[in-house]
């Protein structure tokens, strides 16, 4: 594992040949927004930065904050895409856009999320909200843009997903994995239960290569392509994720 130092020294230097495509769900707050802001700050803004979430407001400010090349023909962009990730349906249309008119991703971020421990709820797709945001949605998400991913690594770029969220903290309850039984019980139970079992379906959804217990991270590979995708899945501290994304810091 490197020192501070030298992820400090990468990220300072991370300057790809290339002009970078990188979508963040979740972008507008928290570690989402974190990480869009992180990115652009290391690429001088000189990327193709997609913020996707609900409130256009927040995500429009962040953009108005990223530095703004003076070269306006290299194919840079910074834009908010509107989307409700808690309906898939929502989230299938909004990549059927990006693979309509993306060449390529370089970095898919999966941050959006929702917890409660106190009460449940469905969405009108009849998921549990929180299990909808912090697991399905992300499934959905990485199934729907992997053509773009695959064309990155095809190129010889960068190709990479992170999803975070706690990893190797819970195992599924397999005779309950869509918790009807458990939100069917009072005192949030369900809701409690929805929070934990979502880290444990996103552990399940991709298959582990590598584990750093130092920085909580699996690195994953989609293996039924013959271009691998690593896949991340992690849980803060995010500042020695090296060198697979090292514009973080």
């Amino acid at each position: 594992m490197p020192s501070f130092t030298d992820v400090q020294t990468s990220n300072a230097t991370y300057a790809p040949s290339y002009v970078p495509v990188a979508v963040f769900t979740g972008g507008t707050s928290g570690i989402g927004k974190a990480m869009a802001e992180a990115f652009a700050r290391y690429t001088k803004g000189r990327a193709h930065i997609i913020i996707i979430g609900r409130n256009r407001a927040a995500g429009e400010a962040i953009i108005a904050s990223f530095p703004k090349p003076t070269d306006t023909k290299d194919g840079w962009k910074h834009e908010f895409v509107s989307c409700d990730a808690a309906l898939m349906s929502n989230i299938r249309s909004t990549c059927a856009d990006l693979i309509d008119r993306l060449p390529r991703i370089n970095y898919l971020v999966l941050a959006a999320g929702y917890a409660s421990f106190t009460s449940t709820e469905e969405t009108s797709e009849g998921l549990d909200r929180q299990l909808a945001l912090r697991y399905y949605s992300r499934y959905v998400f990485i199934s729907s843009l992997l053509p773009l991913l695959i064309k990155a690594r095809e190129s010889g770029q960068d190709a990479r997903v992170m999803s975070i969220l706690g990893s190797g903290r819970a195992s599924p309850d397999l005779d309950d994995l869509g918790l009807k039984k458990a939100r069917s019980k009072t005192f949030g139970f369900g809701a409690a239960k929805a929070a934990i079992q979502s880290t444990a379906y996103n552990d399940m959804m991709v298959v582990v290569r590598n584990y750093f217990p130092s920085t909580f991270l699996n690195i994953m590979s989609l293996t039924h392509t013959s271009q691998p995708i690593s896949v991340f899945r992690l849980q803060e501290p995010i500042n020695r994720v090296y060198p697979h994304f090292p514009w973080m810091g």
